[in-house]
């Protein structure tokens, strides 16, 4: 595995463990912050400008694959308990 697959997995991982409990104790609200993440960090990608290199690019990319993660698991417990 190379650096940017390691940095990219661990950096997915952490933030997918950060939210499980928020999920768990308050889908609704964690999901308006994913939400307002989400949006943050799409226009952090496309402000690169300045040339930030490889590194914060691995980190900004998994950040978001981890918080649509987050955002989908909201979005289906909020589907499930309304149903």
């Amino acid at each position: 595995m190379s650096w940017k697959e390691k940095t990219y997995q661990e950096t997915l991982d952490n933030i997918v463990r950060y939210y499980e409990s928020k999920v768990r104790t308050d889908t609704a609200g964690t999901l308006i912050l994913v939400n307002q993440e989400l949006q943050s960090q799409w226009v952090r990608l496309g402000n690169d400008w300045t040339g930030r290199g490889v590194v914060m690019d691995t980190i900004i990319t998994a950040t978001i694959s981890a918080l649509e993660i987050v955002q989908a698991d909201c979005l289906e417990k909020i589907k499930t308990h309304t149903s």
